[in-house]
């Protein structure tokens, strides 16, 4: 499939400024407060995947209320306009863990969010993102997830980060631009494309669910390279899977369970149409092929006071490869 580089309309880079995330001119007391009681939920949220010291500081350098200049809760009909002047009226809704509508009157059919903290987080810690390192993200939404990236990246790092709507691309682009954000890119263009102008990457990550995955995102990883994506299930549902890439395939190394907006623009796919994995013609075969053993540990209480231990072998099956060819 032919690769289209992307139109670059705005570059975030401006080289007196170093800094990523400073408050601004608000009194740091006006938000302090509610940024740290939200990663206190944070972490009770991922209490059994406790978030990385990295990512905290991240989270801490990248105030997210100035992501939000406009928003909607969800379940209401009221857009809510973010000034200087009410800011304090807002700032428990701007930090609540919980996502807020960019755009869209319909909660059935939300264009843009700024996604949930604490799945945001996780989401950063399972991209296990390092220093100097350069990435790839569709949908930049507010750009909050991207100021987050580029300040895991560093300054020898770099993000890429593509907008399908034009409107939060160029507001994106000057939040970045009046924070300091030296290290992001944003580009207006469909995000489905990728971005052949900055790949290879070691890095991407999707903030919209797709029931597909396009072989350039294959072509434009580099070897051994984490791919983060949501994948769309028929019926509602998403789940979120981490990839590797490796020779000739994706493989999974990490899933759990979701919800994305939808994947807009040419690669938008309404419906997956799936497909029995029992009509596929190799399905005779993989069935009787045994995967792997693991260990199963079990025990029972055979009398008040003697406990007694055995090892089961238990039979799994894991299909947990991805190929590049769809």
């Amino acid at each position: 499939m032919a690769i289209r580089t992307m139109p670059q309309i705005s570059s975030a880079r401006r080289p007196d400024r170093q800094r990523c995330g400073t408050p601004g001119e608000e009194s740091m007391d006006s938000f302090v407060k509610y940024q740290r009681q939200l990663l206190e939920q944070a972490r009770f949220v991922n209490y059994e995947t406790p978030i990385s010291e990295a990512t905290e500081r991240a989270f801490l350098a990248v105030p997210r209320h100035r992501f939000v200049s406009r928003y909607r809760a969800f379940g209401t009909k009221e857009w809510q306009e973010v000034t200087q002047e009410n800011l304090q009226e807002h700032l428990g809704r701007l930090y609540a863990d919980g996502p807020l509508c960019l755009l869209g009157d319909d909660d059935d059919d939300i264009p843009s969010t700024i996604s949930q903290p604490s799945f945001v987080l996780r989401c950063l810690d399972m991209l296990q993102l390092r220093p100097g390192q350069k990435v790839f993200e569709l949908g930049a939404g507010s750009g909050w997830n991207a100021a987050l990236m580029a300040h895991l990246a560093g300054p020898d790092g770099h993000v890429y980060t593509v907008e399908i709507i034009p409107e939060l691309a160029s507001r994106v682009s000057k939040t970045l631009d009046a924070l300091g954000v030296t290290n992001v890119t944003v580009i207006a263009a469909d995000g489905g494309d990728g971005y052949a102008a900055g790949a290879p990457y070691e890095r991407a990550t999707f903030t919209a669910g797709t029931y597909d995955l396009p072989r350039h995102f294959y072509d434009q990883m580099k070897d051994d390279a984490l791919l983060l994506v949501g994948i769309k299930n028929e019926g509602g549902g998403d789940n979120l899977f981490l990839l590797r890439k490796r020779a000739d395939h994706f493989e999974s190394v990490e899933s759990m369970p979701c919800g994305w907006v939808q994947l807009r623009g040419k690669y938008q796919i309404e419906s997956a149409n799936p497909q029995p994995i029992e009509s596929l013609s190799e399905w005779d075969d993989l069935r009787r092929e045994e995967i792997s053993r693991t260990p199963y540990w079990w025990s029972v209480r055979a009398r008040p006071i003697c406990m007694g231990h055995a090892w089961n072998p238990l039979v799994s099956r894991h299909h947990g490869t991805t190929f590049p060819y769809f």
